[in-house]
């Protein structure tokens, strides 16, 4: 079986070190090199000889301890290994030095070898080296691999793999046309399959189909049971489902299409309710990634409501933890491994230095080292392995100073001021660098804008943007920094510009809805979501929080709408451009960057950023 892994990937060690000292195993794998102390031989399928230390190979493998205790009488024992000399050689440098060299063509080998011979630490360390470097030409192989030869962790992220990336794969793997109809109905009716489109999963169906027709239009019937037909547009499904000739032609699949049709024409007139979410035939898919928003100003105080959104149920959901952190606003907000990090703030009468992290799934808040400055209106970026604070308000002075914080030592220490003082900014990160723009300064309202590159420890002033931005949202993406909304001293703006690394100009983009400062912003299915906003005609709203997205299946399956289905939450109509809570007016637009934050419906927007 071969892996089809790019050979330039990584082989690094992610498991445990061996419990000698590095120099110890060194010195050890030498003796065994120049045939010194040794005291047994393995043999290869090639009958060529290499000198072993007996203990050695007895520690790490069951195998090898029964082989040689049985043999203790024998003063220099040969064993004889059926496998090629790469595979023995590979498994003489992980028992002596726990590594050796994988590649893709030897990966399989050696994994069957080490199973063979109960060298655990050898198949884990394996198992590793794939789930580093699954790619869309290799993932089915690994799959099916896992089935033979069961590693949890590895059986885990290859799966999250395969469902996150399922519809691509599709495109490019050849092997997924050649699954058998059981396999693909397990992929296509799983909750866990990420489609944003369920457009998309027809069509994998139907090409699949395609490949060989007269043996597989058979199963048409039983594959598109397993879609979520509701959520396909009606007049898409009118035109290419209902129409399509294995639909048609099959009698089974009438009576489910009228039944989606009666179910379409509904939605269409009367709009989505929540109890419509139980039906299979709407029930949307899990996402795979989820936005977390914390905190923020409302009714006249702090708030510390912590909420989860479904972007495939259009739902939020509050999250219940044991202890709730104090109310803030104005902080900052962001997610590493397992931990959401909220930093500084403001509560009405308390700038705040401490920070306190949100335990993902434990769901408990624990404080950590406080920032060496009090700072709201803070800004924050993580670029590994540190977490950076650049800016803020201290409750006297904007400030320029920035500070990053080592997750290993809990410590923050200063880094070289910006070169322009900075509250209300908002930053990013681009190309290993930190890019951060707009701000108020104590005096007016910025519309510079300067990037920090940790190589050289420096802050250097690029283009200016086309409007003073103060209480701005900046995010990344595809190469780009865009900027959005924020004031700009006299009036809140809809507009957003866009900043082009390369060619150091700005751009600017079509206008939001809305006219917003001090929200936040995050991209989710390569979608652009503005949430929250300051207004001042609002009895209820919820402005200065900080929002943060959360990765990964296994994560985000504890905070999905479906968990907890008496919450309080919204509803959202398929007329509706807005996803709005309405308990404290946290609003978001759900809006493509590909029309730059301007019209349609969320229900509608089938449109990408660019």
């Amino acid at each position: 079986m071969s892996f089809d892994l790019p050979a330039t990937l990584s082989t690094k060690n992610n498991t445990k070190k061996c419990s000698f000292t590095d120099e110890a195993c060194q010195v050890l794998n030498e003796l065994r090199t120049n045939s010194l102390l040794c005291d047994g031989n393995v043999l290869t399928k090639d009958n060529n000889e290499y000198a072993v230390h007996r203990f050695i190979l007895a520690a790490c493998s069951p195998y090898f301890r029964s082989i040689f205790t049985s043999l203790k009488h024998v003063e220099y024992p040969s064993v004889k290994l059926e496998v090629e000399d790469e595979v023995v050689q590979a498994i003489l440098d992980y028992a002596y030095m726990r590594e050796c060299f994988l590649t893709p063509s030897n990966v399989d080998k050696i994994i069957q070898a080490a199973d063979k011979w109960q060298m655990n630490g050898l198949v884990h360390y394996c198992c590793e080296y794939l789930s580093q470097n699954l790619s869309p030409d290799n993932v089915f192989n690994v799959y099916k691999f896992t089935i033979i030869y069961p590693n949890e962790r590895l059986q885990q992220v290859t799966y999250d793999y395969l469902m996150y990336n399922f519809i691509d794969i599709t495109d490019i793997n050849k092997q997924f046309i050649n699954l058998d109809v059981n396999e693909l109905i397990k992929f296509i009716s799983t909750d866990d399959l990420n489609a944003r489109n369920e457009e998309n999963v027809f069509n994998v169906v139907i090409k699949w189909i395609d490949h060989d027709v007269e043996q597989r239009k058979q199963y048409i019937s039983q594959l598109i049971c397993q879609l979520r037909l509701g959520l396909i547009p009606l007049q898409v499904f009118i035109n290419k489902v209902k129409s399509h000739p294995y639909i048609k032609d099959n009698d089974e699949c009438r009576s489910m299409i009228g039944e989606t049709l009666k179910l379409l024409y509904k939605l269409d007139n009367e709009g989505l309710i929540e109890t419509d979410l139980k039906c299979p035939f709407i029930r949307p898919r899990y996402p795979h990634e989820i936005i977390f928003a914390f905190g923020g100003w409302s009714g006249g105080s702090a708030t510390n409501m912590l909420e989860a959104y479904d972007v495939r149920a259009d739902k939020w959901t509050i999250i219940h933890c044991t202890d709730r952190a104090a109310p803030r606003a104005y902080h900052g907000c962001i997610t590493l491994d397992n931990l959401m990090y909220v930093i500084g703030g403001f509560d009405g009468i308390e700038y705040f230095s401490s920070c306190r992290t949100f335990h993902l799934i434990k769901k408990e808040w624990r404080e950590i080292a406080p920032m060496n400055e009090r700072r709201c209106y803070v800004s924050v970026a993580y670029l590994p392995p540190y977490l950076y604070t650049m800016g803020g308000f201290n409750g006297h002075v904007r400030q320029n100073t920035a500070e990053k914080y080592d997750r290993e030592t809990n410590q923050w220490s200063s880094i070289c001021p910006m070169n322009l003082q900075r509250s209300d900014a908002s930053a990013t990160t681009l190309n290993d660098r930190i890019f951060i723009c707009g701000g108020f300064d104590g005096q007016e309202c910025l519309q510079t804008a300067e990037f920090f590159d940790p190589k050289t420890n420096q802050w250097t002033l690029i283009s200016p943007m086309r409007s003073k931005r103060s209480g701005v949202g900046v995010i990344a993406y595809r190469g780009s920094v865009y900027a959005i909304g924020g004031f700009n001293g006299q009036a809140r703006l809809n507009t957003g510009e866009r900043y082009n690394p390369i060619m150091n100009t700005w751009r600017p983009i079509t206008a939001m809805l809305h006219p917003r400062s001090n929200f936040a912003i995050e991209i989710l299915d390569d979608l652009m979501f503005t949430i929250g906003y300051d207004i001042a005609d609002m009895n209820l709203y919820r402005s200065a929080l900080s929002a943060c997205v959360i990765n990964g299946l296994t994560l985000v399956k504890n905070f999905l709408f479906y968990n907890d289905i008496n919450t309080t939450i919204t509803t959202t109509t398929t007329n509706s451009s807005t996803i709005a809570n309405i308990t404290n007016n946290l609003e978001i637009n759900r809006l493509p960057l590909s029309v730059a934050l301007s019209h349609g419906s969320a229900r509608q927007i089938h449109g990408r950023i660019q």
